[in-house]
């Protein structure tokens, strides 16, 4: 039974299960059924959460399907297998146990304009194909905060990502919904984790998918080197050399284990609102950490004895803090790179952005520690020499933005508002002349975040609140206006009855299309849009 303490931190049992920008959101429909048909049901108290990831599901089933469905007559030509199979690029994968600040170090990385990383806009709609991805990655932004909730790390779509999620997304081939959405059926997910205990073809599946992600991922860019960073592949070094025929690099960083432990219970905590089941207790959770954790890392250092120690390195996480450019020259000399000054110069730009970085977190239950973690915490410590100080170095200084040109902002909001004004009203012109009467609310959605980018955009890539609510109020003013002429382009009601009638008439079937609730949801997801893409500021994306 729960303790009061666990219920007044937060880890207790929960009312109704609100909706939440979920982190499987755009998974398609058949992933999710077959996610739900391994799970022991979904309490009534988590229906209003899941039937709103359904809907989210179904967005994302209707705009991945055309990929979907050319995907699989793309790989029924003998010559475009041949080209997936042959396909060999040069890859980096970035390990390390969740929470040992693998995270920082891919987005460094990814300040090299020789590497390419997939993007979350990619990786939560895996299925997605270029088309998909180019409208999710804007649709996204209502529903994403622009850091992760177990920390504040900068995160949006075009933030690098995880490919983890982008195999969840589009086969179900991860441990991540064990791990966040059915935590009491964990057991039923585990064995994606380190692909133990699956048979063939989920094993099967797993390769054919990491396989075309990658080569989604280079189509175009066959010169540049992938990056590659998901927690859990720390315990697939083995498959992942396997897989990519020994074209494979890694950087393993290492962590204090006492954070990391912590920091993941953090993180569960932090991602409780994605649940669709009562998380365990804490303690369990904690125990539960310490074993995989251990586990993962054992398997790591196991495997990579295996491979030639000139494909693999491996670094301290607090040395990457206290000294990253001296680091990363460790890294890059450990893979057989060159750091070379653009690649300097673009990492300088993205720490030189991110300003401080506050360690407080607020106070909740976090477990206490057992005698095996405090062995393996002992052990890990004494493998890694995590207990030596960090080597000294410089760290990049802040430095500040300059003001947003707001004035330059508005008016390119503005602009962009008449253009898609004018876009809006000559296509609903063009389809009543063709015999088809349409009023197309649905365009205010990527109006407004049209008219937000173009906003942030002319600003020097700065927003600010005033120039999202701005730009919140011309996407406002875009529909409403623009729907009295489409209405008299599509009817033109009380034509011969006088100006007022006319006036009138019009005016009402405006008021009509905008009082249903499609119509409402959709505004207020393009007046968000908006703003959100207008108020965006903080770090630069790396490598964008």
């Amino acid at each position: 039974m729960r303790s009061e303490q666990d219920q007044r931190q937060g880890w207790g049992r929960i009312g109704i299960a609100l909706p939440v920008a979920h982190l499987l959101a755009l998974a398609p429909l058949d992933v999710w059924l077959r996610m739900l048909g391994r799970a022991d049901g979904v309490h009534p108290k988590y229906w209003p959460r899941l039937a709103f990831v359904l809907f989210t599901s179904f967005v994302g089933t209707v705009i991945s399907v055309h990929e979907r469905v050319l995907w699989w007559a793309w790989s029924k030509v003998p010559q475009n297998r041949r080209l997936l199979d042959q396909h060999a690029p040069q890859v980096i994968v970035v390990l390390g146990y969740y929470r040992s600040g693998t995270t920082h170090l891919q987005n460094l990385l990814t300040c090299d304009e020789r590497f390419v990383t997939p993007r979350w806009y990619q990786c939560l709609a895996g299925q997605g194909y270029v088309l998909a991805w180019s409208i999710v990655r804007v649709l996204l932004v209502p529903f994403l905060g622009r850091t992760r909730p177990q920390d504040r790390v900068g995160f949006g779509p075009a933030w690098p990502g995880e490919d983890d999620f982008a195999l969840a997304t589009w086969g179900g081939c991860s441990s991540i919904a064990g791990r966040h959405v059915f935590p009491r059926n964990r057991d039923r997910w585990q064995g994606w984790h380190a692909l133990e205990g699956l048979d063939e073809k989920q094993l099967g599946a797993w390769r054919s998918l990491t396989r075309r992600f990658v080569f989604k991922l280079t189509r175009g860019k066959r010169d540049r080197i992938v990056v590659l960073k998901s927690p859990s592949h720390t315990a697939r070094v083995g498959e992942l050399d396997r897989l990519f025929g020994g074209r494979v690099r890694f950087v393993h960083l290492v962590r204090e284990p006492g954070s990391v432990i912590d920091s993941n219970v953090r993180m569960f905590h932090a991602l409780r609102n994605h649940a669709l089941q009562d998380l365990p207790g804490v303690q369990e959770i904690r125990d539960g950490v310490v074993a995989e954790y251990d586990e993962t890392e054992r398997k790591c250092g196991d495997e990579l004895a295996g491979i030639d120690s000139s494909r693999w390195v491996r670094v301290r996480f607090k040395d990457l803090r206290s000294d990253p450019m001296g680091t990363l020259g460790k890294v890059y000399s450990g893979l057989g790179l060159e750091l070379d000054e653009s690649a300097r110069a673009g990492i300088a730009a993205y720490l030189g952005s991110l300003g401080s970085y506050s360690s407080e977190r607020a106070a909740i239950e976090l477990g206490e520690a057992s005698d095996r973690e405090r062995d393996v915490c002992a052990a890990m410590n004494e493998r890694y020499g995590l207990g030596a100080p960090a080597v000294p170095g410089k760290p990049v200084e802040y430095v500040p933005w300059s003001d947003a040109r707001a004035a330059r902002g508005a008016f390119a909001a503005l602009a962009m508002a008449g253009a898609c004004w004018c876009v809006w009203l000559m296509l609903v012109a063009g389809l009543t002349a063709a015999g088809a009467q349409m009023r197309l609310v649905a365009l205010v959605w990527p109006a407004g975040a049209l008219i937000g980018i173009a906003a942030r955009q002319a600003a020097g890539g700065r927003g600010s609140r005033w120039l999202g609510i701005w730009s919140g109020l011309l996407t406002m003013a875009v529909v409403v206006t623009v729907l009295f002429p489409v209405s008299v382009v599509i009817w033109n009601w009380a034509k011969d009855d006088g100006f007022e009638a006319w006036w009138y008439h019009n005016w009402r079937n405006v008021w009509q299309a905008l009082s249903g609730t499609s119509s409402i949801v959709l505004v207020v997801l393009g007046v968000l849009s908006a703003y959100r893409h207008a108020s965006e500021d903080g770090p630069i994306v790396p490598g964008r």
